[in-house]
């Protein structure tokens, strides 16, 4: 995007379910417009990858801290790296149960498909 958007050029980021690309394609070609697809479930993707990885940074820097405290401070610090490991936790069990929905979805979507294929296939051969 970096060598696309150019100063005094303007973005828009939308999500749209689209089942054709050719009218949003067209109308934006006619504005001198450029169209760059993501499936949703990858930039959440992307996102859950980066939410984890501070997580882990943070856990990191936690375990780091712990090693070096004093004996005082190592309960507290304890305390929050079991919290930043109860959020990860949690995080990956979200992150699991949101892509096992989009797996049934898809396979919904298939089924249709496939039911509306066999439709045709029947008509057509009537």
């Amino acid at each position: 995007m970096s060598k696309v958007l150019l100063p005094n050029r303007v973005a828009l980021i939308a999500e749209i379910e689209e089942d054709w690309t050719t009218p949003v394609d067209t109308r934006m070609e006619a504005i001198g417009g450029t169209v760059f697809r993501r499936a949703l479930s990858d930039v959440e993707d992307t996102v859950d990858d980066e939410d984890v990885a501070a997580i882990k940074a943070d856990m990191a820097q936690m375990k780091a801290e712990h090693a070096q405290a004093r004996t005082d401070r190592k309960a507290k610090l304890q305390e929050k790296i079991n919290q930043l490991n109860s959020k990860l936790q949690t995080h990956l069990q979200k992150a699991k149960e949101q892509r096992q929905a989009a797996e049934r979805e898809a396979q919904v979507k298939v089924d249709i498909l496939k039911a509306k294929a066999k439709a045709a296939v029947a008509k057509a051969g009537a």
